[in-house]
Parts: C-alpha cells; structure tokens; sequence
C-alpha cells in the first residue's frame, strides 16, 4: 500500500501538536512497510530537513520526501487562510496533480486544491483537522474572529473529504456539527512512543510537585492557571513547575514555583515529568493533547479542561476532568491534588499509566490506521 502525507511541516524541524504527530504517524507507516510520499514544508528548508535526518535509514526506506516552501503573502487578516490555499495548490502543481498512492491524508487545509480537483479515479483524501479549535470555546475576543474566519474553508474541506479523521470523543461530535455523516468519519486516537512510558512511578509526597507543559497562547489557560496557583498559595505546600516560553514578566515570583523555559531535551523533560505528581492542561480548546499522553506515561495524574478528545484520557480514575473555563473548578481540583491522600493520589498515577499502556501507544494506534485506510481503499477501488 502506498500512502501520502500532506502537512504543513514535521517534527521536529516545525514545532507543534499536527507537526508531531505527522512525524509519528509517518514514521510507523514505514516501520510498517507502508511507502510514504511525505510532503511537507518548514520556514527554512535545511539540509538536515531535505534529509530527514530524524528518521532511520530502515525508516527512510520506505519515504519518499517532498519539500515544498510555503508561498509568501502580504499579512493581513486571515492571510493564513490565503496561504493555505496557495501552499495546497503548489503541492498539486509540484506533483503534476494527484499522486499516485492508494490513499491521501491531508492535515489541516492542505488538501484543499485536491478536493476542488478530485474525480472518480483520484485516490480518496482523507482530512485530518486535529483539534477543531473554531468550534471549540474562545478564550478572548482575538480568538472568536480567528474561528469566524475559518469557519467556511474548514467546513469547505470537511464536507469535500472522502474521509475526515477524528481523535473521537468530542471532535467527533464537531466533525457531526458540519454535516459529514458518521460512514465518512475514521476514529483514530493519537499516541505515544513506548520509550516515553517511564520504567519506575515514584511514590507521591506530602508535597505536591505539579507540571505545566506549553507555549505561552492564550488559548492554553495559562493565565487562569496563575490565577489558581495565586489563590492557593500559602493555603498548602506545593512545587509547580512550568515547561515552555513563558516571558519573565508573564511568571509568578512565588518561591517553589519554578520555570525552566522552552526545553527540546526529551530525556529532560522526562525527568522533570516523571518527578512530578500532577500535569495539568486548563486550555480552552484542544484536540488529543500529546502534553497529556506524555504525563501519562511518566505516572502523572491529570487536570484537564473537557474539551477536544480529552475525555478519552482523563475521568475519575486517572486525574480531574474539569469544565472549561471554570476558574471556581480548576482551583477546586488543584486544592484536591494537593491535599488528598498519597494512595489516593499514586491510585490516579498508576490508573493513568495504565491506561496509557493499554489503549495509546504508537505501535497499537498504527496498525488501527492501517486497517481503516486499507478498508476504505478497497471499498474505493
């Protein structure tokens, strides 16, 4: 079988949650001896990415990569919207029109030009929106005109896609909002690495250690989250340690409360997560977070908003599942973590590995993907 990837860059050459999980994602279809047509983008095209270099020579066997830069565009507002457009449209142009693979699976709008051009001998493209944050709730006025402005060319690919790709839960449910019906919908969760899992789950301590992993955008809740540590500190003994490029006039100057900055060290940020008690995630919308999976996997439990396919990871028995954009509640939670009992705590942790190891590791998740776009090429064949 033979599949493309459409993206707008992989990890760890372009940084983010669809960047990541396209390197994953391509990485084991070729572990799979599935051929890859990888074609993708970055800001600036290096030898090491026209060389992949962070994948295996048994990897690269089986990908065939494709660079294609990203088309300038005056900024204006919703010029991202223009330029996705402009970057499908080069991607079908430097191909020659469709490629010839068994199946297209297009992140975010790269599949754009593709629909518009699709007929009843293309290969059938499935779309892979990830985290449906223009439906999800807005945190700021800034966010509710980006939704609006992408409403229309998401819904547009949604409804034009052979298949649309869902992590489940309720990314299911705002794929069903824009009218494609459940027979065009693939649910396919995301994952993680097995070498993530860590070897040994410390014991918790009286003193709570918790985590933040993330940039600094106002859609992750970090303002809401130092509002709820202001309000709890010096009511209990707790650690909180911030990972990710968070300016110094942004952080709290409470002592215990530490920030490390931007770090790309896996093993690093291993460390300090399977150190901690706690990771929490109070965004306003999301899809299947990594961030999540990752603490998971280090025996962290979870504070987590209920937004995107978070449900499937956090409940009762692995952490706290909070409403989004419920201060009262996220404090609420936070002052549970801290001061419940340590089995109670190490019960959640070890749960929420568990849970991990079960249902979300790559080399399970994969074989999913496999069988449903095998499915779907043979019915479309």
């Amino acid at each position: 079988m033979k599949v493309a990837i459409f993206t707008n860059g992989i990890w760890p050459y372009v940084i983010g949650g669809m960047q990541k999980h396209s390197y994953f994602l391509c990485k084991h279809l070729a572990n799979n001896k599935i051929e890859v047509l990888l074609v993708h983008t970055a800001k600036n095209v290096t030898d090491d990415v026209k060389a992949l270099t962070c994948f295996t020579g048994d990897e690269l066997k089986y990908i065939r990569s494709i660079v294609i830069q990203t088309p300038d565009v005056p900024r204006f507002p919703g010029h991202y919207i223009y330029q996705s457009y402009l970057y499908s449209k080069k991607i079908y142009e430097t191909l020659g029109g469709f490629p010839d693979v068994d199946f297209i699976i297009a992140k975010g709008m790269t599949g754009w030009y593709f629909l518009n051009k699709k007929t009843n001998d293309s290969p059938p493209v499935g779309i892979n929106i990830h985290g449906y944050e223009f439906l999800q709730h807005k945190a700021d006025f800034k966010s509710k005109m980006e939704g609006m402005m992408l409403k229309w060319p998401l819904t547009l690919v949604n409804r034009k896609a052979d298949y649309v790709f869902s992590y489940g839960g309720k990314i299911t449910d705002y794929v069903r909002q824009l009218s494609v019906p459940d027979n065009r919908i693939l649910e396919i969760p995301s994952a993680i690495e097995k070498d993530w899992m860590t070897a040994d789950i410390r014991p918790s301590q009286v003193k709570r250690r918790f985590v933040f992993v993330g940039r600094l955008e106002r859609r992750k809740g970090v303002n809401e989250l130092h509002k709820a540590i202001t309000r709890l500190y010096g009511k209990h003994t707790f650690e909180f340690h911030f990972i990710g490029p968070i300016p110094q006039s942004m952080q709290l100057s409470f002592p215990g409360i530490i920030y490390h900055g931007a770090i790309h060290d896996k093993v690093k940020i291993k460390e300090i997560l399977n150190q901690a008690h706690v990771l929490v995630c109070p965004s306003y919308a999301e899809g299947m977070p990594n961030v999540i999976l990752e603490g998971m996997a280090n025996g962290c439990a979870i504070i987590a908003t209920d937004v995107g396919a978070v449900s499937l990871l956090v409940n009762e028995n692995t952490g706290w599942l909070v409403p989004v954009a419920n201060h009262k509640a996220l404090e609420e939670a936070l002052e549970n973590a801290a001061t419940i009992s340590t089995n109670e705590l190490d019960q959640k942790r070890k749960m929420a590995f568990d849970h991990v190891n079960k249902n979300f590791l790559w080399e399970d998740v994969i074989k999913k993907m496999i069988d449903a776009i095998s499915a779907k090429t043979s019915r479309h064949v």
